[in-house]
Parts: structure tokens; sequence; C-alpha cells
């Protein structure tokens, strides 16, 4: 790329540390649904393009997965005890859960008794050798990792409503819950770290707490239920690798929540669905930007998917300009790319926001 003094990993760890970047780094997040990489794959080829070669040339961020290798489980199970089937839309299909291992437990014991899994039971040597292999010496890119989302799973397994109900009415069940599964997260964090941590950029936290239209919980709730838990994990990944940045997910309207959020010791939020209540990137960079870094903010939503490519180019320019300013920002969809969306939108985002001489530099990388 053009900006040959800073590597891709240096242009996110300079951003995240609040300095300007040469340009805004670039990561793909969650990137594009199965269905819309083949989509990718047949049209970009008509114009002679790669598109795996494209998505490797212009992401700042790799993430790393750990494997499970744990004994057989149920088919469609997770090692959590949760059922999912696929479902058709049309366009390709999703999983929908099917079976909530805590659903209808009313007693903190009962929860307690479920087979909670064990954290030995992945592959962390393979993981330290996946982030070596995935890194290219001449380029260098930030590595990301997921590292827990309590509350989330807590949902999974007994079910969104059940989880929004027994937080205001029966937090000890609810308790009984994060308090095994943040155990887990704490125990992986350590294996993590024990062998990858010094190659860790980015630790992937994540729980979903709101709405298009607000937060989930009220910032009472989430201080008093699961501000503890979340606070455990960020003090836990901030003593293993100081140097890291804690990455926090959250789709929707969180604006609420950020104080305590920030209180708890988050440094970076990912998603930023800017459609969303009290989301505009004006309001999040001047309210929370000194003390907050940004991930995300082009809408998978509304933007890419209905707009045009001129409009999408405008868009993302200003949300670089905005989010942008004084570092702090990568860019990125919000969340995964869906089916549907106009291959000339995803071109046009990566225009607007590697500039025209990089974005050129990345179509001549997946040239055919």
């Amino acid at each position: 790329m053009s900006d040959s003094t800073q590597t891709p990993r240096q242009r996110v760890l300079t951003a995240l540390t609040h300095r300007q970047p040469q340009r805004v780094p670039f990561s793909w997040g969650f990137g594009p649904t199965a269905e819309m990489q083949q989509v990718l794959s047949a049209e970009l080829a008509r114009q002679g393009l790669d598109w795996p070669r494209l998505r490797a040339a212009t992401d700042d961020v790799r993430s790393v997965h750990l494997r499970y290798a744990g004994p057989p489980r149920p088919e469609r199970t997770d090692f959590w005890g949760v059922r999912r089937k696929p479902v058709a839309y049309g366009g390709g299909q999703y999983n929908e859960f099917e079976h909530y291992p805590l659903a209808g437990l009313d007693s903190p014991a009962a929860v307690a008794a479920h087979p909670w899994p064990d954290p030995d039971a992945f592959d962390y040597a393979g993981l330290a050798r996946d982030i070596e292999q995935l890194q290219d010496d001449n380029a260098p890119r930030a590595v990301r990792c997921l590292s827990g989302n309590p509350f989330e799973i807590y949902s999974w397994m007994v079910g969104l409503e059940e989880a929004l109900i027994n937080l205001a009415t029966e937090p000890d069940l609810v308790h009984a819950a994060l308090e095994p599964i943040t155990a887990f997260w704490l125990a992986r964090l350590e294996r993590i770290a024990a062998v990858a941590g010094e190659r860790i950029d980015l630790w992937f936290f994540a729980d979903d707490l709101g709405s298009q239209a607000g937060p989930l919980l009220s910032p009472a709730s989430y201080r008093a239920v699961l501000m503890p838990y979340h606070r455990r994990l960020f003090q836990a990944a901030r003593r293993l690798t100081p140097r890291a940045r804690l990455l926090y997910h959250s789709d929707g309207s969180v604006a609420g929540l950020l104080d305590a959020l920030i209180e708890a010791g988050i440094d970076v939020l990912e998603a930023c669905q800017v459609e969303c209540a009290g989301m505009d990137p004006a309001t999040l960079k001047s309210r929370w930007g000194d003390r907050l870094s940004f991930h995300g903010a082009i809408s998978v939503q509304q933007l890419l998917p209905r707009a045009d490519a001129a409009t999408v180019r405008t868009e993302c320019r200003r949300l670089v300009e905005i989010l942008g300013a004084g570092g702090g920002y990568i860019a990125a969809p919000s969340h995964a790319v869906q089916v549907g969306t106009p291959v000339e939108n995803v071109l046009a985002m990566l225009q607007a926001v590697l500039g025209d001489e990089d974005y050129a530099q990345a179509l001549q990388a997946a040239a055919l």
C-alpha cells in the first residue's frame, strides 16, 4: 500500500492510541456472509478480480479462533448445550435456536448443576500456530481473538425473553449462570495469554445490549448484575496483556450504557450502528471519543444494501472524517455484509476508506 512506512498492524495500533494514522485502518469485521462471499467471488471474477486476495489485501485486522478439541457433541449442539437448526430464507440459510438448556430452571442449584464446558477442551497450541501462519512478514496485521460474551451466552441458554425477565425479577438465577460462564472465559484468557498473549492486539468481548431504540436494560441493572462480570474479564485481559486493547461488540443503541461500559474497562466500541437511537457518529465522537475508540459504523442495514455507490462513498468518507479525526477509528461494516448488497457498493466502501491510490493497489493485488 502507498503508506508503506506503516504496516496494517501499525495503522491499527496508531489509531487505537488516539493518534492519527497515515490513513484510517479498515477491517472486514464479521465479514460478508457465506452467501454474499459467493456473490462477491462470482461478480469480482467477471471483473478480473479474486475475492479472497482482495479481502486479504484490504483487511488490517485478522481474527483467530480456538478450535474445539473435546469429546464429541450431539449434532447441531454447541459446547454450552445450545442446539440450533438450519432455516432457509431463500438466498441462503441461518441457524435458529431450537433448544435452550437452562430454560425454565427455577433455582440457582439447578442452574449450577448444568454440565458446564471444560476450558481445557480446546487446541491452544493450534491457536498459536494459526497466528504465526496468518501473518504476512512484509505487512503484519493486528490480531483479534474472541474472549467472552457472558450475557449473550446466558440469553442463548434460556432465550432472550426469559433472560431479560430474569434480569429484572430473578437476578439470583442470572448470577448462577454468569458465574460459571465467566469462570470459563477467565480460564480461556489465561491459557490463550500463556501461548500467544504477546501476539494478541485486540481481545474481542461481546454482549448484545441494544435494540434499535435504546438499551435492552437500564444502566442501573447493568451495573448491578452484568458489570461485575465484565469488569472481571476486562481486568484479567489487561493484567495478562497490558499492551492489548479491549474491543467490545454490541449491536443496537448502547449510548445509554457507554459511561458504564467505559468504567468497566472497554477501549473500543464495535458495531456502532449509527442508524440506531443516540448513535449518531458526531455524538459518539464528541461525547466519548476522548475515552473510547470506534470500530464499524458502515451500516449493513441501510447504507450498503440500500444506497447507490455514490452515496456509499460520500457517507464512508464522512464517517472517516468524523470518527477518524485524531485517530480512534477502524472503519468497518457494522456487522456481516448480507446477500443482496450490491457488489459496487462494497467496492465503493473500499475506495472511500482506502483512498484512490491504496484502492488501486488493492485491485492490482487481487487481479486474476
